[in-house]
């Protein structure tokens, strides 16, 4: 082959990284092209959905005062002569249009007796939302008003009722921004009404009956209203609405906090961790009484510290917490918070914080066991511990610590089987006498 006919070859990595360049090139190009057909999809249901939702405004705005609502409200004066979910197809697209017509209650026009009516005006919402690949949704609100004072008066008279105000704080008694306030028929659960008000305070136009309100926020705690088939006598009782009064009531959440929980032996036994501790964990905050006049704890729960002697107990609300062990044979002498620091009960969880708390226990018989190579005397660590004893009918397989430690607790006095064994040692079985607080420390001989 010539000189000038291999220059006007292609070797096969020329090939390869021309490919490649073009690829790129179309692969941006389709990439830009499916851009545009999302934004012009989403472009052309937007238009369209927005152009029926304004139509479906229309119509509200030219509906008698009194006829501006929805056939199916939960509460009757809120009921009209709208459906409140339909659909229409356009441009072969099925939108389905969801409307939702409430009274509002305005405080710069007054509220009980500053207003011989509380029902000032009504507000409208219509959702428009169609499906497909290019799915979306398009939201528009209006507010009705009556024309006149006579008007205004009619509704009062026509569909009367109750306000229910709800205020939301936070432990420092600040107003929480946007909570989530919920009001259910106690009757058969269904939810009647909901907002989220900017301010934390919001005033529900209610038919008289009994509600029960529920408030929460993302990463806040909960709070609730109790009936007393819950609770024989309410902390916080359902609140009744009363025929042309105004209910108040408040609640108070606040972020969620978290706290580590470890379980630890007496100090004369060097801190050593403890496995598998059950204990109960009790806030102060009260939801009622049962029949007896006992009280009803918001949070009361076991739990379990796992394998490293600890446990994370996570969405705690804000409270003073009590700490109690359940585990046989174990015995509580002291708490530590934070670690280091020896405290009394109650424990002070304050809102959105993580805190540390040890649990310092002890048993009239305890075995601690440390594991070191024969040779160095360094810590094994993940050795293998089996504590038995086949007539109390007692068997328990622990690992050591980085320490090499491991710590049996609580026992019975008696004499126990101990195999212990390590990736790269030989296994060693011998016996062990248990009364009172034992230390024992065994080497393994390292395998070559």
């Amino acid at each position: 082959m010539s000189k000038s006919k291999f220059q006007k070859s292609f070797t096969l990595v020329e090939v390869l990284v021309g490919t490649f360049l073009v690829l790129i090139v179309f692969l941006g190009i389709f990439g830009a092209y499916q851009l545009g057909l999302k934004v012009i999809g989403l472009s052309e249901g937007k238009i369209a959905a927005t152009a029926i939702a304004s139509g479906q405004i229309e119509k509200i705005r030219n509906l008698p005062y009194q006829s501006a609502g929805t056939k199916d409200a939960e509460l009757p004066f809120a009921q009209g002569i709208l459906d409140s979910v339909t659909s229409t197809i356009l441009n072969n697209i099925e939108y389905q249009i969801e409307t939702k017509i409430k009274f509002i209650v305005d405080e710069a026009d007054g509220t009980g007796e500053e207003d011989s009516c509380n029902w000032d005006y009504k507000r409208a919402e219509v959702n428009v939302s169609w499906p497909g690949r290019f799915s979306g949704k398009v939201k528009l609100v209006t507010d009705l008003s009556p024309k006149d004072k006579v008007e205004e008066v009619q509704t009062c008279e026509i569909q009367p009722g109750g306000i229910l105000s709800v205020s939301v704080f936070d432990a420092q008694g600040i107003m929480v921004i946007s909570p989530l306030i919920e009001v259910f028929d106690t009757a058969n659960g269904d939810l009647v009404d909901s907002n989220t008000p900017s301010d934390g305070q919001y005033d529900f136009p209610l038919t008289p009956s009994t509600y029960k309100i529920v408030v929460s926020k993302s990463g806040y705690s909960t709070e609730r209203t109790y009936g007393t088939q819950e609770v024989a006598i309410p902390e916080k009782p359902h609140p009744i609405v009363i025929l042309g009064q105004i209910i108040p009531i408040s609640f108070s959440i606040d972020r969620l906090s978290s706290m580590s929980v470890q379980a630890r032996g007496t100090k004369g036994a060097g801190y050593p961790v403890i496995h598998n501790v059950t204990f109960k964990l009790r806030g102060e905050k009260l939801i009622g009484k049962d029949a007896q006049e006992n009280p009803v704890y918001k949070y009361s729960q076991n739990q379990t510290t796992n394998g490293p002697g600890s446990i994370n107990i996570p969405n705690l609300e804000w409270d003073s917490y009590y700490f109690s062990v359940l585990t046989a044979g174990l015995d509580l002498v002291d708490i530590e918070f934070p670690p280091g620091t020896s405290t009394l009960q109650p424990i002070g969880l304050p809102p959105n914080t993580s805190q540390e708390v040890r649990l310092i226990l002890k048993a009239e018989n305890s075995l601690l066991i440390t594991v070191q190579n024969e040779e160095t005397l360094e810590p094994i660590f993940s050795a293998t511990a089996t504590l038995s004893n086949s007539d109390l009918g007692y068997e328990k397989t622990q690992y050591t610590d980085e320490k090499g430690e491991t710590y049996f607790i609580p026992l019975e006095e008696a004499d126990y089987n101990l195999e212990i064994e390590a990736p790269g040692y030989s296994p060693i079985s011998t016996t062990v006498f248990v009364s009172g607080d034992i230390t024992k420390t065994i080497t393994l001989e390292q395998v070559e």
